[in-house]
């Protein structure tokens, strides 16, 4: 039990994502949506370090019956995708239709066997659904206007490219993590400013998503080269 100690610490770290993410569901449904931020914040927090402790920790090794990967799928489809979805169609007035299109697309996304290759690329788009719909909110875009760029995401679940992933990345890996602290930094300020968020920071926070697309492009495009 001594040596399985570290790796159910790492997993029960993890699985605290779930509980931030139902408490960010239960807030939107109250109409707490600063607070619905903070707690999908706190998520992805959790999220960005667990990967890297259960790597330190060995908990395949330690617990080889139990599979944190599937774990940490679920917490991400509830705290990357069903909440910010439901955050979008409290919020952004989003038809109902279009956030159930969008949670289908996810899920299937979710499930792809490649969804992150072994060259540490995601594959399909990330499911960054939380970040796009403050960034739509942020931009004062209409129901229209969110609905026609959450299925543009869409499209992209179903678009074999791969994307960078900022954290393991053998490409622009030291750039990213810079420019992605300065980001995150930029959603703070964001969620400590909602709901009244100036446009000089909606538009600023925009810069880092513009470089991540593009530099993806890029790789894809050498990719493709070879």
């Amino acid at each position: 039990m001594k040596q399985k100690l570290p790796g159910y610490l790492v997993h029960a770290f993890t699985a605290l994502g779930a509980a931030l993410g139902l408490w960010a569901l239960f807030a939107t449904a109250g109409h707490q949506f600063q607070l619905a931020l903070w707690l999908l914040a706190a998520a992805a927090v959790i999220d960005s370090v667990d990967g890297a402790l259960a790597r330190k920790a060995q908990v395949k090794v330690r617990i080889p019956e139990f599979d944190g990967g599937l774990l940490d799928n679920i917490i991400d489809y509830l705290t990357w995708t069903i909440v910010p979805l439901f955050w979008a169609w409290e919020v952004l007035s989003v038809p109902t239709l279009v956030v159930i299109i969008c949670g289908m697309a996810s899920v299937i996304g979710f499930s792809r066997t490649d969804a992150k290759t072994e060259d540490h690329f995601f594959k399909g788009f990330p499911n960054y659904w939380n970040l796009v719909v403050l960034h739509m909110y942020s931009l004062h875009f209409s129901p229209t206007g969110a609905s026609i760029g959450l299925f543009i995401c869409v499209l992209f679940v179903f678009i074999p490219m791969v994307w960078i992933y900022p954290s393991r990345s053998l490409h622009f890996r030291k750039t990213m993590l810079i420019l992605g602290g300065l980001y995150g930094i930029q959603l703070l300020v964001m969620i400590t400013l909602f709901p009244h968020i100036p446009s000089w920071l909606a538009w600023s926070a925009l810069i880092y998503p513009v470089i991540y697309f593009t530099g993806s492009l890029y790789l894809n495009y050498n990719r493709s080269r070879h």
